[in-house]
């Protein structure tokens, strides 16, 4: 007698394989919310500087104009005055915002994603 060979996945095979899957999708649906803040922080931060470049921005006005920016994203975690750093660059500013975010994941599992982004506005 010939045995046949079993094809495909046993159920315990395939619930390991869906809780893998939602696993990486319940860290995705974490992330999405993160990435789209940072995709909107990049947005201010070259807005900026297409509005001030050779327009011999100083600091008030520099951070001005972030503020309005920051509140026309409607970006509420983030303080204009305080997260955003200027510093003085050879022809003008340098402008940019360092900073993490932390997303709980699973029990005392977290996702902790590093942002650094800047840009240079010339005087």
């Amino acid at each position: 007698m010939m045995h046949k060979r079993q094809r495909g996945m046993t159920a315990i095979g395939f619930i390991l394989v869906l809780s893998v899957l939602g696993l990486i999708g319940f860290g995705v649906l974490q992330l999405v919310p993160v990435y789209l803040e940072s995709m909107k922080i990049v947005q201010v931060l070259k807005q900026t500087k297409t509005d001030l470049d050779g327009q011999n921005a100083d600091v008030d006005k520099i951070r001005n104009a972030i503020d309005i920016r920051v509140n026309i994203e409607g970006l509420y975690d983030v303080d204009p005055r305080k997260d955003f750093t200027i510093k003085r660059s050879g022809n003008g500013f340098t402008v940019g915002m360092a900073y993490e975010r932390r997303r709980a994941y699973v029990y005392n599992v977290y996702l902790l994603v590093v942002f650094d982004h800047s840009v240079e506005i010339i005087r």
